[in-house]
């Protein structure tokens, strides 16, 4: 699943990277549990993951989170990672080639699409 950062993605990143900055980056992927997975399943995976994109990426701010709804659409969930900078999603996408996590995910999701999303941070009125 969090291997397939399409080419559209990776050429988004070489637009902005002449631009980018130390605002934060979240990557979204829309997912559904495959039959008889948990959540717990899932989280287990990508726990493995996060383990190792943060070893990649040499940092510990990078944060994933399984975000489910509560109230409307509850038909699946969202993977929501989040790195501290472009640059620092950029390691982990471009070396994000494992396998037998590939394989973990493929086994208890289906994701159907993913964005990659710029945050800027507002500051509190004074």
């Amino acid at each position: 699943m969090k291997k397939i950062i399409t080419a559209v993605v990776m050429s988004a990143f070489l637009a902005l990277s002449a631009g980018a900055s130390a605002d934060p980056v979240s990557a979204v992927f829309n997912c559904k549990l495959n039959d008889g997975k948990t959540k717990e399943d899932a989280m287990a995976v990508n726990a493995k993951w996060l383990k190792w994109a943060r070893a990649t990426a040499g940092t510990d701010a990078i944060t994933s989170s399984y975000v489910e709804t509560v109230v409307g659409d509850i038909g699946g969930f969202m993977w929501v990672d989040t790195y501290p900078d472009l640059a620092t999603w950029a390691k982990v996408a471009d070396a994000d080639d494992q396998p037998d996590i590939s394989a973990a995910f493929d086994a208890v999701e289906t994701c159907s699409r993913n964005r990659l999303l710029k945050g800027t941070p507002t500051e509190a009125a004074k």
